[in-house]
């Protein structure tokens, strides 16, 4: 009841607020545009289908955010940027965030290494969800835009993609003048939280016209807001990132580009962002600190050909990323001081090679193949804390593997292989309507070969339980190999759209996406039975199988009232089959991918932005959605804990609203406010049922509804800039995650609180 008042709260502000927009004044007095005079809605060009056109054209729906757009609004990761956009939420911490577009989710839970994320994030041309269980958190600093394509890309970019496609896209050196940026900010939260950021951006003709260096740096260093009084250590989820790039482009000819880049970014956080709420708001208890670091360091050459009757296009991308944490595990056995080290680093090599007609007859098309390799070597240390292992005298655990004493040091390689080819073709039926189809033909392999050596669990906990004093000797594990051997998938795409003027733009879309096999490693010998309960009716398979999905799609994007509306809405039916989930079996707590059943997700997300005068900018995001489980077998729903109509993991409805009003002084240059409120819908964090059980599931929760409301004030005068800001107005301190698995107490995550700052720019 709560949920649908406030659903009809939000609907009822967004209604008044765009009954604003001038009606009966679509052109000013003198019978100028609205374009001529500055009201129009911005028209935004992306390249989501691989060539230059505007978003209002795209048979598709996408959210492009300017990198002016990211600035203003003091985005900094990924949280803050789905927050601007229908249809996706990001769950999770810093750099284990999942983002969950459509509803296309079943667990707030992180995935395990290697397993694929239901919507992929790219950098340029480098799938950054590949690498592990952490996503690098690129600080979006000197970014041209960020494109948010919702359903399935399995065409354009394949494997991964099942539910969409994030890209944030770089601006490239400009080989025609000077650039340069200075953005610097300053914050406070509470009393003794700080917030400090800096970047910049250079950009040198070397060769007028023809050669340019372009540099960017960024730093941020943010106190945190949880305290952890195991350690003692106040505001101790701090965020240290740091990230470089520089690219060098060199045009030799007004035929031929070429750009080389190369970037590092560097991610450190100091402590787990969650926390214990029997132990009061944002308070963590943990004898060591949850410590994530991610390195990524890229290099990129790309080279775009112009051969007249197509761009000849080529992105080769190598990459490397070192990332390791250390988690506590106190939950699995209450009292015993359980740690995992992780140690992980994939390489990655990226060659894409597309052919893009030009646009000038009834046929144009896309022509492309794509590679990548992977290889990933991860270290998994199970410890114990070496006072606690002392107290039991017990010898022989090493202490040079991880921070306290290993009972366990598993080794693993694995290697990840995908190889396509696809094509995309549009045809112009009439000068309304345009016919689309594409496909994509993938092989995929991914292998996982596992080595290490360690006591049994059994000899551990014998140890420790039988009173100590004992001798325990690491022993050297049996080599093995598991595979999901070449699979191969065809994923098409079609669409009919229909544009009656060049204001309207209206389409109908089927698109199918799909996510690879996945190895499940040693949980899967034994023929997958359980060690401690051969009765366990959950076997794990040496391999989960892929998952696929079909999104139909009715959408509208339309400008009224002489541009200075925006009017965009997508209307979706999305059936997933065969769904590739985490999963954990209940007799010893190993952790695997499975598959079970089927879900369907219904909604309709809309995107208003109004201009009813030059000085107010109004706009309007929202989705209402049902993702529910459809089918499932009985011995499905006792493994998964799932329930034939259980909920998927994303809310039902999700909002957002901004205003923003902006005078001109003159000589004293221009000044705005603007304010931003988001309302995210409650929904579960996992499916009801402990998994193998039956019984409800005790971290079973639901992540209630939530408000936030940030403010600004800025101004600006030719080269210089200053806001003064808000985050979290309300210092709301609803919980907006509860992480379903339990091996820690510290399980909840909140938003920050309220923060004042001060953002300072100069551009040249």
């Amino acid at each position: 009841m709560i949920q649908s008042k406030r659903a009809a709260l939000w609907a009822g502000v967004s209604a008044i607020a765009f009954c604003a927009l001038p009606v009966g004044q679509a052109r000013a007095a003198d019978g100028a545009s609205a374009a001529d005079t500055g009201t129009a809605v911005e028209e935004v060009i992306v390249t989501a289908n691989r060539r230059e056109e505007s978003v209002q054209k795209v048979p598709l729906a996408i959210t492009a955010v300017s990198g002016e757009a990211i600035i203003e609004q003091g985005i900094g990761d990924y949280e803050g940027l789905v927050r601007t956009v229908p249809g996706i939420i990001a769950t999770g911490a810093s750099n284990f965030n999942k983002m969950t577009i459509r509803g296309i989710e079943t667990s707030q839970t992180t995935s395990s290494i290697g397993a694929q994320r239901s919507a992929s994030v790219y950098m340029d041309d480098l799938p950054l969800t590949t690498f592990s269980v952490v996503t690098p958190d690129i600080t979006p600093y000197d970014i041209a835009r960020v494109e948010v394509l919702r359903g399935p890309q399995g065409t354009l970019f394949g494997s991964g993609s099942l539910a969409g496609a994030i890209r944030y896209l770089t601006n490239k050196p400009d080989t025609s003048g000077y650039h340069g940026a200075i953005d610097l900010e300053g914050g406070l939260s509470e009393e003794s939280s700080y917030r400090r950021r800096a970047n910049g951006m250079v950009n040198i003709p070397l060769i007028q016209d023809q050669l340019a260096l372009r540099i960017v740096a960024t730093y941020k260093d943010d106190d945190g807001y949880i305290d952890n009084i195991g350690t003692g250590v106040e505001n101790a989820n701090t965020q240290k990132d740091t990230g470089f790039r520089a690219a060098l482009r060199w045009e030799p000819t007004e035929d031929l580009d070429i750009t080389l880049t190369g970037s590092r970014n560097k991610n450190r956080s100091g402590d787990t962002s969650l926390y214990d709420p029997a132990l009061g708001s944002r308070i963590s208890s943990e004898d060591a600190p949850f410590a994530v670091s991610v390195d990524l360091k890229t290099l990129n050459l790309a080279v775009n050909y112009d051969l007249g009757w197509a761009q000849l296009q080529s992105s080769t991308t190598l990459a490397e990323a070192p990332d390791s944490w250390n988690l506590e595990l106190f939950a699995i056995i209450p009292g015993i001081p359980l740690h995992l080290r992780e140690v992980v680093t994939t390489r990655s090599f990226v060659q894409e090679l597309r052919l893009v007609s030009d646009t000038s007859g009834d046929l144009d098309w896309v022509a492309g193949a794509y590679f990548l390799t992977q290889d990933s070597d991860q270290q998994d240390v199970l410890y114990l804390s070496t006072p606690f292992v002392n107290f039991f005298n017990i010898t022989g655990l090493p202490t040079n593997l991880a921070p306290g004493s290993a009972y366990s040091n598993d080794l693993e390689t694995k290697e990840n292989f995908e190889l396509a080819a696809f094509g995309e073709v549009n045809y112009q039926l009439t000068d309304t309507v345009k016919l689309t189809a594409g496909v994509r033909v993938t092989d995929s392999a991914f292998t996982a070969t596992i080595t290490g050596k360690g006591a049994a669990a059994a000899n551990i906990f014998g140890a420790l339980f039988g009173g100590g004093n004992v001798n325990l000797v690491l022993t050297p594990a049996t080599r093995a190999v598991f595979e999901t051997g070449h699979v191969t998938k065809a994923t098409p795409k079609f669409s009919i759209s229909w544009q009656p003027d060049s204001d309207k733009t209206f389409y109908a879309t089927a698109s199918e996406g799909f996510r690879r096999a996945q190895p499940n490693g040693v949980v899967g010998l034994n023929g997958g039975v359980s060690l401690i309960d051969p009765t366990d009716p959950a076997i794990i398979p040496t391999s989960a199988a892929g998952d696929t999905l079909w999104n139909y799609e009715l959408g509208a994007k339309t400008f009224w009232f002489d541009r200075r509306l925006r009017a965009n809405l997508a209307a979706y039916y999305i059936d997933w089959k065969d769904m590739q989930i985490p999963l954990v079996r209940s007799s010893d707590q190993a952790p695997y991918v499975g598959n079970i059943g089927k879900a369907r997700s219904i909604g309709l997300e809309g995107e208003l932005e109004g201009r009813p005068t030059e000085n107010l900018t109004l706009g309007l995001n929202f989705t209402i959605q049902e993702a529910k489980v459809t089918e499932l077998t009985a011995l499905q729903a006792l493994i998964s804990g799932a329930e034939k109509g259980s909920p998927l993991a994303s809310p039902k409805f999700k909002a957002g609203l901004f205003a923003k009003y902006e005078w001109t002084l003159g000589e004293a240059g221009d000044l705005y406010a603007r304010i931003d409120a988001q309302h995210l819908g409650s929904y579960p964090n996992a499916f009801p049922n402990t998994p193998g059980v039956g019984t409800p599931n005790a971290t079973y929760a639901t992540i209630p509804s939530y408000e936030k409301v940030d403010v600004s004030l800025g101004w600006s005068r030719d080269s210089l800039g200053a806001t003064l800001y808000v985050d979290n107005l309300l210092d709301n301190d609803t919980p907006i995650y509860i992480n379903p698995a339990n091996f820690s107490f510290n399980r909840y995550a909140t938003l920050r609180p309220r923060t004042v700052g001060l953002r300072l720019s100069w551009q040249y």
